[in-house]
């Protein structure tokens, strides 16, 4: 799948994909059009259903159409989401609930580190992109948030990004993989559990950064009182091997900052303290190496 060929960021993944796929997936090519077609008859379905469909029926048939719409809108321009699947507004509202609701579930009345746990192994890739059920919602909204400010505003309404935000501070309290155990790999995956991290951290960071490049996220999570977890978690202790989480915090909060600094969220920063807050974290944190006071104060000021 596209996405993976992004993500994985090989060059040589690019070369080597064939003629085939590329012609399969581009967005005038008649596969891609049956894939629509096919996308809006299941989405018809889903939104009326024959006969009541149980909470459970409905979330699987929603996770049926993830792959489909990331097949179908991959490898398009943004905008072909909105001018050729005319339910797109409704389908990211279903996607958000579902992503909100599931990461809920996994984090109610768990210590952090057990919540944090089962949101990553729900979020990873496991054996395939397509049996993935949470890498695939997770994938779906990045597709979503790369449109234009009505799904971004969408996905802010039912918290997305709060939600998201909330994760990657759980983030901070992921275990660390043994040597063993991060570099193994059966014979049913492609994917080591260090690789499966690392996917999820860069897939994470990107969907955060292209919510935070709109103005209305940044404002969400000042409603919601998840501002200042970003603010704590650039200058916040962490082990070792959960570094790239508090790096990608600080990429979330730059992006906010260069996009999303509106009045309410000015004041907000004000009214919170929440640069004097990053400066007692700072203190608080004796064994900060050299280079990572200099990045935490690159990002704060």
């Amino acid at each position: 799948m596209n996405i993976m060929r992004k993500l994985r960021g090989g060059v040589a993944n690019a070369s080597s994909a064939s003629s085939s796929d590329l012609s399969d997936t581009a967005p005038s090519s008649p596969h891609t059009q049956l894939g629509l077609m096919h996308l809006k008859k299941l989405f018809s379905e889903y939104t009326h259903p024959p006969h009541p469909l149980t909470d459970q029926e409905r979330d699987d048939k929603l996770y049926n159409m993830l792959p489909l719409f990331c097949k179908v809108f991959g490898s398009s321009p943004t905008c072909d989401m909105n001018e050729k699947f005319w339910d797109i507004l409704a389908f990211c509202h279903q996607v958000s609930l579902l992503m909100v609701s599931e990461i809920r579930k996994r984090a109610s009345n768990q210590s952090t580190e057990a919540a944090s746990c089962a949101i990553a192994k729900f979020l990873e890739i496991e054996n395939c992109e397509e049996s993935s059920n949470g890498w695939m919602l997770l994938s779906t909204l990045n597709l979503l948030a790369s449109g234009d400010s009505t799904l971004v505003q969408v996905m802010s309404e039912v918290s997305v990004p709060s939600t998201l935000v909330k994760c990657l501070y759980l983030f901070f309290d992921l275990p660390e993989l043994s040597e063993k155990e991060a570099n193994s790999k059966d014979s049913t995956s492609d994917f080591t559990p260090r690789e499966r991290r690392i996917l999820l951290q860069k897939i994470f960071v990107q969907v955060l950064v292209r919510l935070c490049s709109h103005r209305i996220p940044a404002e969400e999570l000042a409603r919601k009182d998840d501002l200042t977890l970003l603010f704590s978690a650039i200058t916040s202790w962490c082990p070792p091997h959960n570094i790239m989480w508090r790096k990608s915090a600080a990429e979330v909060l730059m992006t906010l900052s260069r996009h999303g600094l509106t009045p309410p969220v000015v004041g907000y920063i004000h009214s919170k303290s929440c640069v004097s807050l990053c400066i007692e974290n700072m203190k608080k944190i004796p064994e900060l190496a050299p280079l990572e006071l200099v990045e935490m104060f690159v990002t704060v000021f």
